[in-house]
């Protein structure tokens, strides 16, 4: 595919997951207004780490990485794609049952663990909303196969109307609640992520990516989902260390009241430019790198790298310069007082320059991934979330909350010199 037809692809991409970005601010805006940053805010955006991480592990390509280059493979013999979606997407489903099981399981201790300090009284309610957010795990799992599945026949924008659904799903448990029992929004969370499979099996039924007919869903080849789990183990590996990260983050702030919160609207403003640029060019990227081999794929790589570059280094300027501006527009409503936007926009204002490593890399592991290559994206990406952990540990004590931002600037740097050492090493 010509750059040309990149850029037109992920124009259309990111103007609607600038549209989802967009429901995600009135959904946050919504939740600060009602709750602020009390004690409520704190329990939800502690028990929502688990949505956030499953979006984190679909952005970084966990399911990606592994079953597009699969589709995109098998594209032309739908007979054989019928076959390889349906075997990934029973393998996925059952790897996200086992994890919830696990997650069901260990209730009490990730609860203790996310809100060390939290009242007796309110133990209760932070654990139900625990319960109750888990099969978002295996909902999102399955979407993250089935947007592959659409995406390796270069379907990008439709898909992503799934997460909007999903936000506006959890506005209006927002209003529903309407500052009351915070777990009706832990309810709407799960419930915008059936909505969003469901939205994605119309896509792929309408459209007749594969054979339709719900006895043709109960296939499974052992083969093609051994082959899946083997490409994506080193994938699982290494993200399998990222959910340590929120949650200490999540541990070292929750001594402060508002502390958690604080970070949660930060990571929203942040995953905005992240979401609509980065994330979005590495969507349209991969089936293209899939196709593409060795200085083919090398070229086509450095010229995303260089396009994501120039639309990124004027964002974080902006981000430096107007911190405190963006922040009381989007969130100084309510119980959200002008403290608060103080607070939340020195942390924003640091957190945002990590912004272009984390995108780079983005890019960099779809490449190695449309190689087949997942040992080196799973170093890069242990080592720079060890560091980070390291760093959380020893500048929060310091710096406070600046510290977590600190972090995570210099891990994402650390995983891009390994990236790129290694690329150019390759080439």
């Amino acid at each position: 595919m010509k750059l040309d037809r990149i850029i037109k692809a992920f124009f259309s991409l990111s103007a609607l997951t600038a549209l989802s970005r967009a429901s995600g601010f009135i959904k946050v805006a919504a939740i600060a207004a009602f709750y602020g940053r009390s004690v409520e805010a704190d329990m939800l955006t502690a028990v929502m780490v688990l949505p956030d991480l499953v979006y984190k592990f679909l952005s970084e390509g966990l399911v990606s990485g592994a079953a597009v280059p699969v589709f995109v493979k098998n594209k032309d013999d739908k007979t054989l794609l019928h076959q390889s979606f349906w075997s990934i997407f029973w393998i996925t489903f059952a790897v996200g049952v086992g994890l919830s099981i696990v997650l069901a399981l260990g209730t009490n201790g990730i609860c203790t663990l996310l809100m060390p300090e939290i009242d007796v009284a309110f133990e209760p309610v932070l654990r139900k909303m625990w319960l109750i957010l888990i099969p978002y795990l295996t909902l999102g799992l399955l979407s993250g196969v089935q947007t592959s599945l659409l995406n390796s026949r270069m379907s990008f924008a439709k898909p992503a109307f799934g997460a909007l659904l999903v936000n506006l799903s959890i506005i209006v448990g927002t209003f529903i609640a309407a500052g009351d029992s915070i777990i009706i929004i832990a309810i709407a969370n799960t419930v915008g992520a059936l909505i969003q499979v469901l939205w994605l099996f119309y896509l792929i039924y309408k459209d007749n990516v594969i054979e339709n007919g719900f006895r043709n869903a109960f296939v499974y080849k052992h083969s093609i989902a051994i082959d899946y789990l083997n490409a994506s183990a080193p994938v699982i590996a290494w993200i399998s260390i990222l959910p340590l990260i929120p949650v200490y983050e999540r541990h070292l702030l929750s001594s402060s009241e508002g502390g958690i919160s604080t970070l949660n609207y930060t990571e929203k403003l942040f995953n905005l430019p992240l979401g609509i640029i980065a994330i979005s060019l590495a969507h349209v990227i991969l089936p293209n790198l899939s196709l593409l081999q060795g200085k083919e794929r090398i070229r086509f790589l450095a010229k995303s790298l260089g396009l994501a570059s120039v639309v990124i280094l004027p964002i974080i300027a902006v981000i430096w310069f107007g911190a405190e501006f963006i922040v009381r527009v989007v969130f100084m409503r309510g119980k959200f007082s002008i403290e608060d936007v103080d607070v939340a926009a020195g942390l924003f204002k640091w957190y945002s320059m990590a912004l272009l490593p984390v995108s780079l890399n983005l890019m960099l592991n779809r490449g190695f991934f449309a190689a087949g290559n997942y040992r080196i994206p799973f170093i890069a990406g242990l080592v720079s979330a060890l560091f980070q952990l390291y760093l959380c540990y020893s500048t929060v004590p310091v710096y406070g909350m600046k510290g977590i931002a600190i972090a995570a600037v210099s891990a994402g740097f650390i995983q891009l010199a390994i990236l790129l050492v290694t690329t150019l090493i390759k080439r």
